[in-house]
């Protein structure tokens, strides 16, 4: 996401496609889409975390609109992008998805999309990385969505240190379908092949 100022004093002003800064932008864009590796979100290219570990180290990277706009409803493919948002994300409901039929939705997004991918119960024990205890989960999933560690001195449970700021992370995911008889309109997303570091 970018975030601006605009002052009583800003201008906007619309530039034609002949303009040679327009040129040069769309020269590097396909400069950049022409070649694989760097087709990796330029904001987050420098920023990528490393709390996340993933199987298919080698694999080429998409984005989650190319994912979207796949000509079949199944595939598997490694992205960078950030986890929003988890569901759940506190408390006793993260000890359960490691001993119960649960799973966990996260919300991902990267520059070109935002979608919802699950963690099932069969995968959630590798993606935590073991049976671990209620403070290790939760501290684990604090890091991926960046919620800040609380200070020493402050009171237990409050967090300290301001704002949640999502790291970037490479993930693996899987798309897959529901229903056999509306396979895109049933497509989810399932995170796999990922496992959050210590």
């Amino acid at each position: 996401m970018w975030k601006g100022s605009l002052l009583p004093s800003s201008r906007i002003r619309l530039l034609s496609n002949e303009d040679g800064g327009v040129i040069e932008r769309l020269k590097a864009y396909d400069g950049r889409f022409a070649t694989q590796v760097h087709r990796e979100p330029m904001a987050s290219l420098h920023m990528a975390s490393d709390i996340t570990d993933v199987e298919f180290k080698r694999a080429g990277y998409t984005t989650l609109m190319e994912s979207l706009t796949h000509g079949q409803v199944t595939h598997k493919f490694k992205t960078l992008v950030r986890v929003v948002a988890a569901y759940p994300c506190q408390g006793k409901e993260l000890d359960s998805l490691l001993t119960g039929d649960y799973c966990l939705r996260l919300t991902l997004e990267d520059p070109t999309a935002r979608i919802h991918a699950y963690v099932h119960k069969n995968d959630a024990v590798s993606f935590f990385g073991g049976f671990l205890t209620l403070a290790a989960l939760t501290r684990k999933m604090n890091r991926l969505l960046g919620v800040p560690e609380p200070e020493d001195d402050a009171e237990e449970g409050i967090v300290g240190g301001g704002g949640r700021n999502p790291p970037w992370v490479w993930c693996c995911l899987k798309s897959y379908r529901l229903d056999k008889y509306d396979p895109w309109g049933s497509r989810r997303y399932r995170v796999f092949g990922t496992e959050i570091r210590d």
